[in-house]
């Protein structure tokens, strides 16, 4: 009988996984996602620590926006793949899987959830794989995925 740990292992055969801060994906066109190696804070007391830091900000606007985004996490379950996404998918796209990695820093739509994550202990990974044609790769996966957990997609993924 398969784990919750594992259940979607078998759709990443063929990714290359490598700890979130130091990986090194390449220039090409592909799918990614984000993966689970060790919990750390509950997600409980994330957004309440979270929260009360945003809070002072005293810009509401800001605060409603980094809310919407952190409170993404509170979707994360058992599984260990946390975001599903893809780089380069239509032919005149200078998209890369490296390039994806890089807009964590400065614009991904799961960089403040990544980073509440990281800041509270978990362990991320980054796993890529080369793929021609990223937008069905993507699509396939997210349609497996969505298979193995009642219709729903991974805890980041808001569409």
């Amino acid at each position: 009988m398969e784990s919750q740990s594992d259940c979607c292992q078998y759709l990443f055969e063929g990714f290359t996984f490598d700890e979130i801060s130091r990986a090194q994906p390449p220039n090409k066109k592909g799918v990614y996602c984000i993966k689970i190696q060790k919990r750390g804070t509950s997600t409980d007391e994330i957004e309440k620590n979270i929260g009360s830091y945003i809070s002072n900000l005293h810009w509401e606007m800001v605060q409603e926006y980094l809310l919407d985004r952190v409170h993404r996490i509170h979707n994360i379950s058992e599984c260990p793949i946390i975001y599903i996404g893809s780089a380069g998918t239509n032919a005149m796209s200078k998209h890369t899987l490296a390039g994806r990695y890089q807009d964590f820093k400065k614009r991904h739509t799961v960089q403040y959830p990544i980073w509440a994550l990281l800041y509270f202990g978990w362990e991320l990974q980054y796993g890529w794989k080369i793929s021609d044609n990223p937008a069905e790769t993507e699509s396939q996966l997210k349609e497996q995925y969505r298979t193995r957990h009642n219709g729903k997609l991974p805890a980041l993924v808001s569409r």
